[in-house]
């Protein structure tokens, strides 16, 4: 069964990334954007910058970046079901039968 739309919506609507991020990143306002070292790959210059507007996140090391879902799955190494679990506990949003149905596979066989 498929997460539904509106979950998501909701539930990236009661995320903060910049709360989120700064559960695991010490940040820094500078200018309209925070930033601190990134926590996927070792540096000792900051280059990890959350946007509060946008509600995302990029560290222009190494690359990676996105929104509050990918950000779990990048830090804790989830698979995406998972990390919506994951945030859906931390903003107080009701488990649902989506969270525990088996995701159905397209076998071409």
């Amino acid at each position: 069964m498929a997460i539904p739309d509106r979950f998501l919506d909701e539930l990236i609507a009661r995320t903060d990334i910049v709360d989120l991020v700064s559960e695991s990143v010490r940040l820094t306002k500078k200018g309209r954007n925070y930033w601190g070292l990134c926590p996927f790959h070792s540096e000792k210059t900051p280059s990890f910058s959350v946007s509060a507007d946008k509600q995302i996140y990029k560290c222009f090391g190494c690359g990676k970046g996105g929104g509050a879902i990918n950000f779990v799955m990048e830090l804790d190494n989830l698979p995406f079901r998972d990390a919506v679990a994951v945030l859906a506990k931390r903003a107080g949003l009701e488990a649902s039968t989506w969270m525990w149905a088996p995701m159905r596979r397209n076998s071409s066989t």
